[in-house]
């Protein structure tokens, strides 16, 4: 994988790491450039960051989304498949938290948790979700919240 498109998850991954839990929350949809939308906790507002990795031959546009409690991450890349999604996230985990021996993988329906053995201000839970070569995905303490959120994606 590209060592650059890692470096750009780490920093993503930096600028969640202080955050907080969001809690149980009423949610709303909330349409994030077009490019997909989501339900998120009502009140929450989102910094947009745009990325893109294409001057290194890897051609992957990354947009996140970081508010104070949750960080929200799309990629749309050739490179990513529904078929090599999982690996992708795996990989993505083992790159954030490379001080880590273990982690559970589950699937539940569309969505790919990844949940670290404990949960702390520096090991936080990711959802994703792909749909062809757009993938989205969700970092926040509290996983039953980002599942719910992962749940409601929509690309477009």
């Amino acid at each position: 994988m590209n060592k650059k498109v890692i470096g750009l998850f780490i920093i993503f991954f930096a600028a969640v790491l202080a955050m907080g839990s969001v809690g149980a929350a009423n949610l709303k949809t909330n349409d994030f450039d077009g490019y997909f939308s989501m339900k998120v906790p009502k009140g929450v507002n989102f910094q947009k960051q745009a990325n893109s990795s294409g001057d290194s031959g890897f051609n992957a546009d990354t947009l996140s989304y970081l508010s104070e409690d949750l960080g929200i991450m799309y990629m749309d890349a050739p490179m990513i498949s529904e078929n090599m999604s999982t690996f992708f996230y795996q990989s993505l985990f083992e790159s954030m938290y490379p001080d880590l021996d273990e982690c559970y993988e589950t699937q539940d329906g569309n969505l790919t948790i990844l949940k670290p053995k404990t949960i702390d201000d520096t090991h936080m839970p990711i959802v994703g979700s792909c749909s062809g070569t757009k993938l989205v995905m969700i970092f926040g303490k509290d996983l039953d919240l980002i599942k719910e959120m992962g749940e409601s994606i929509k690309f477009k």
